[in-house]
């Protein structure tokens, strides 16, 4: 299931400042770990990542309804909105 294309609600936090009510955004992209269906691009070996990672945190680009473009934590910032409102 993809996230992308997405309307979710972003209530703000305490260094962009709340938002109230909050603002509805649109996930354009997505941050995704290597795996074997995606792995990491070619490197030096040198420069190679010994130990694999983790889950590391979501981070997604999002469009907001007056077009600017912002890189937000997903788990943490963005809600659902209620389910009588209509999604994207």
């Amino acid at each position: 299931m993809s996230i992308l294309g997405r309307t979710y609600l972003d209530p703000g936090d305490r260094l962009s400042g709340y938002r109230r009510p909050p603002e509805p955004v649109t996930v354009l992209a997505q941050w995704r770990g290597t795996s074997r269906a995606h792995p990491p691009a070619p490197c030096p070996s040198w420069l190679h990542w010994h130990g694999r990672v983790k889950a590391g945190p979501r981070n997604v680009l999002v469009r907001r309804s007056d077009g600017r473009r912002d890189v937000i934590q997903f788990p943490r910032r963005l809600r659902r909105p209620p389910e009588g409102e209509p999604r994207a």
